[in-house]
């Protein structure tokens, strides 16, 4: 169940956390530079604070003091501004990478990843929440060691002055330590709800805009409407928390800092009244103890920017920390030749088994189709085929060789599948058509694939051919057409194996025939294996397997099956009728 609570289980993981950093390729000489001229700088500040104090103090000899003065403020203000430059840099840099780290990781995820998670918030966490890491390494995991090591020269200073001066700036460490951890464990709360909240309303705003048409047909304007505001309700009760909690954690930080310089300005007094400092010393004491204070209280600000930015990535750590498909891993597939064999095949989705020790054999040059009721297994028969998923038990054989044996990136390569969806990517028809295909095919063979599924007409009549947009999704063309176009990707990829997932089911009778005609032809003593839907789809074939709650029910040649198999004679009756 959704819930509104702050702290959550598994949030400040620092395991998974630091180890995604350490996948983040971070630009370490640029970092070793940066952090080189902030000891400089740190060493120049001293001197700085020390030639100020003597300013304050009377001093205005000229080569004594104003000119080393005006010499150590111009290398600091040089320094700073490479300084700058550098953490720039390092942050561009860091972007690239993770981005390309996230981006290589998400395209490598097991398919089961997506049907358990959402791809729409997905975006959210890939696109806004890794932008976080780049400035949580330059910003607050390096300034952490820059203003220790200044905060070390800062003490050694004042502890050539007098011992117990400096014990009287590091006792106000605690409670700034205090003070970040509470704040820090407040802000990381919110921040990661306000995080959760955004990415449920780009996901419902994303999904609601890709589906007008049916929101329009429906009439569910106003309820559709009603949902969209009460998820950017939610994102602003989270956010109006983090207003109150940032509210406060200002003044408190505030109120800390004062308290610490009045402790500050009463024991440099002290000494300075003792006779033990002079008055050059007593004020550059205190400029020594405001620099020291501001560390502190940056210290407040790292720990809670630390705590932030760790409820911003905390997902994009964990989809590192998921397990990625092995693609390299394996022997090669050349051309599968052979039958498809399953042996004792267990496969369940989740808790709900589908196939438990299930046996089956697919004829090699032929074409097979595979039919039942619906959530009978056909589609995760072909997934199982295209190792979308791991088996839960038993093999998958291709020409009698295990197909786990082979890297998944060449056995993915060596056979075409055209899922259901006829997903299209947004771009051009060429795009499409050369998607995934390792070659670039002349436009005669494009011509070639697309007349083979009777789609050239339309790509003749387009202003820019081939080269003409087909939208997001491929929402300017119909879903025929759609399906044609993938027919054709999967001809242009000559695979020896292909497989078919209600590849005609929007097609009409006509273009379903046509389309057949030329799978036959082209895929001609090759393996075909279909999911079939209906009457005219089930003549297509010359081998037949029949599933119900996922066992063959009947198999065998398709005239034989037809005959025997009360679901086959059930839909050819019905497929008869309704020509």
């Amino acid at each position: 169940m959704e819930t509104n609570a702050i702290f959550r289980k598994n949030y400040g993981n620092f395991r998974r956390f630091f180890s995604m950093l350490g996948k983040a390729d971070l630009p370490y000489l640029w970092i070793i530079g940066y952090l080189a001229a902030s000891a400089v700088i740190a060493k120049v500040g001293v001197n700085t604070t020390e030639y100020s104090a003597a300013l304050f103090a009377g001093n205005v000899g000229l080569t004594a003091v104003v000119l080393p003065y005006f010499f150590y403020q111009i290398l600091s203000l040089v320094l700073s501004s490479v300084s700058g430059l550098i953490n720039n840099l390092c942050e561009a840099r860091m972007d690239r990478n993770l981005r390309r780290m996230v981006w290589r990781k998400t395209v490598s995820l097991p398919l089961w990843f997506y049907e358990n998670n959402n791809p729409k918030e997905l975006l959210s966490r890939i696109t806004t929440d890794i932008s976080s890491i780049s400035n949580l390494v330059m910003k607050v995991f390096i300034p952490i060691f820059t203003t220790a090591y200044a905060s070390f020269v800062i003490l050694l200073k004042v502890s050539s002055y007098d011992g117990a001066l400096m014990w009287s700036l590091v006792v106000a460490l605690p409670v700034n330590i205090l003070i970040s951890f509470i704040l820090g464990r407040l802000q990381f709360g919110v921040q990661d709800l306000i995080n959760r909240r955004n990415a449920e309303l780009t996901a419902s705003i994303a999904e609601r805009t890709n589906n007008l048409m049916l929101i329009k047909s429906m009439g569910t304007e106003t309820k559709e409407s009603g949902t969209g505001e009460e998820r950017m309700k939610a994102s602003y009760r989270a956010a109006g928390m983090n207003i109150w909690i940032t509210g406060l954690a200002v003044p408190i930080q505030a109120i800390a800092g004062v308290l610490q310089t009045i402790v500050i300005i009463l024991v440099g007094r002290g000494y300075y009244a003792s006779g033990t400092l002079s008055l050059t010393e007593w004020i550059a004491y205190y400029g020594f103890a405001v620099q020291l204070t501001s560390i502190l209280s940056g210290y407040c600000g790292y720990w809670t920017s630390f705590k932030c930015a760790q409820g911003a990535v905390d997902r994009v750590s964990q989809i590192m920390a998921e397990h990625s498909e092995d693609l390299g891993v394996g022997d090669t597939m050349g051309s599968p030749t052979g039958g498809i064999h399953f042996e004792k095949v267990d496969f369940s989705f989740g808790a709900k088994p589908l196939f438990q020790g299930l046996d089956l054999d697919i004829p090699a040059g032929r074409i097979t189709a595979v039919v039942g009721p619906s959530g009978s297994g056909k589609t995760t028969l072909l997934n199982l085929i295209d190792r979308l998923y791991p088996l839960d038990g038993g093999a998958v054989q291709i020409g009698g060789k295990d197909t786990s044996e082979y890297s998944l990136a060449s056995f993915r390569r060596a056979l075409g599948y055209v899922t259901q969806e006829s997903v299209m990517y947004a771009g051009t028809i060429r795009d499409n058509l050369l998607h995934g295909l390792g070659r670039i095919p002349s436009d005669e063979e494009l011509d070639e694939a697309c007349a083979a599924v009777g789609i050239l007409d339309y790509v003749r009549c387009q202003p820019m051919g081939y080269d003409a947009p087909v939208g997001e999704s491929g929402a300017s063309l119909s879903g025929g057409q759609r399906q044609r176009f993938s027919v054709a990707h999967a001809l242009l990829k000559k695979p020896d194996c292909l497989l078919l997932d209600e590849a005609t089911a929007a097609m009409d009778i006509d273009g379903k025939a046509g389309v057949w005609a030329s799978i036959r032809q082209v895929m001609a003593g090759k393996t075909v294996v279909y999911v079939a839907h209906d009457a005219q789809t089930i003549r297509n074939a010359d081998y037949l397997i029949v599933l119900r709650d996922g066992r063959v029910q009947s198999s065998g040649e398709r005239d034989e099956v037809l005959a025997s198999d009360p679901f086959c004679r059930e839909m050819m009756e019905n497929g008869e009728e309704e020509r």
